[in-house]
């Protein structure tokens, strides 16, 4: 978790950050605070305005209006190179005409470092992300991740106090991207830098970050840990863009229980609507429970429909008795073992109360 230094105060406070493209609205009134030593992702569909976010604490798109302040300071109309960030690329933007170890030094050079003071920095950080041996090398010599790597080294030569990363992992294969992410995480710990970073790779939001920011057309959806967004998303918006959820239509019977294609879900809490209000339920597959199932809320006999074999667990439909509902659910391979689970066959299933988030939707 991210660590404040001193004070509780913010590094980075948004507030009313918009930004206009002409008659475009990229940004909306945007307020964000993010602490010093903490790792935030951007996380959203193409065209949420994650980038531009970025680019607006960056300097290189100015905003329309608002105000960002990083460390105390007013940087809402600085010019880049007046702000005090390092960024890394999806297209790594190394010179590839030069050397790694001068690809490294090339801001230390432009600050008039020591010829000396140069080459330990350049050698610290090749040595600090494992590229130590490739000093010698040009860009071209170097798979996508190790230029990635390069890349980060650049961007971390003159101590920034701000580490910006703009979808760094997108350009490399599923196994390198992985492996990848894992050593991002760790030197961003080791560090303690406050670290942005954009993706719409809702893998990489909830395994490296402190806390995810979703947005959606210009707008910022919810805010909170991976844990939270993943297990409460605040909106249809969420639940659907990060994970696989369940999205089951019904209509209130009371302010606990709704009425869903003939099967009757309860959910803990009251809503505030009328019988009758229509509903969306959302629950994750993984959350459907066969094993040990006894009598109570949500329980039904179900159906197994199709059962396909994902490598660690089963996906499969389940099929409601006695009504019109089917729900999507991840059986363990445990599960599957010890109950003797296949397609047609009939067992006892629970949707856990908890684990329902309910909104109100349109007719």
């Amino acid at each position: 978790m991210y660590a404040t230094a001193g004070s509780d105060d913010p590094y980075l406070v948004i507030r009313g950050v918009t930004k206009r493209f002409g008659p475009f609205t990229a940004l909306q009134d945007i307020d964000l605070d993010i602490h010093k030593g903490e790792f935030v992702s951007f996380l959203g569909p193409s065209g949420c305005g994650k980038t531009t976010l970025l680019r607006a604490i960056s300097g290189l798109d100015v905003q329309t209006t608002g105000s960002i302040c990083q460390g105390g300071r007013d940087i809402s109309s600085l010019p880049v190179s007046q702000r005090d960030f390092g960024i890394v690329f999806q297209s790594y933007a190394l010179f590839p005409n030069l050397k790694i170890k001068d690809n490294v030094g090339y801001g230390l050079v432009s600050a008039g470092k020591s010829r000396k003071e140069i080459a330990d920095r350049v050698m610290y950080l090749l040595g600090m992300v494992g590229l130590a041996d490739q000093a010698e090398k040009y860009p071209s010599q170097l798979s996508g991740g190790q230029q990635q790597r390069v890349s980060l080294a650049r961007a971390l030569a003159l101590s920034p106090g701000l580490l910006l990363l703009d979808e760094p992992l997108s350009a490399l294969d599923a196994r390198v991207r992985a492996r990848l992410r894992g050593e991002i995480r760790e030197l961003q710990q080791r560090l303690g830098i406050t670290t942005i970073m954009v993706t719409h790779d809702q893998e990489e939001a909830l395994t490296m970050s402190d806390r995810i920011v979703v947005m959606s057309k210009g707008r910022i959806e919810q805010i909170g840990t991976p844990d939270e967004v993943y297990r409460r998303p605040a909106s249809p918006f969420v639940a659907d863009f990060v994970g696989r959820m369940n999205f089951i239509s019904g209509k209130l019977v009371d302010g606990g229980a709704a009425d869903c294609k003939g099967a009757m879900l309860r959910f803990v809490g009251e809503l505030p609507y009328a019988p009758g209000t229509p509903v969306t339920i959302c629950l994750r597959p993984e959350d459907v429970v066969v094993r040990e199932v006894s009598a109570g809320s949500n329980v039904f006999d179900v159906d197994v429909g199709v059962m396909e074999f994902m490598g660690n667990h089963f996906s499969t439909t389940l099929h409601v008795q006695g009504s019109n509902l089917n729900i999507s659910a991840d059986l363990s391979m445990n599960d599957v073992r010890d109950l003797g689970i296949k397609p047609g066959a009939r067992v006892l299933a629970s949707l856990p109360t908890d684990r329902l988030r309910v909104f109100a939707s349109a007719a």
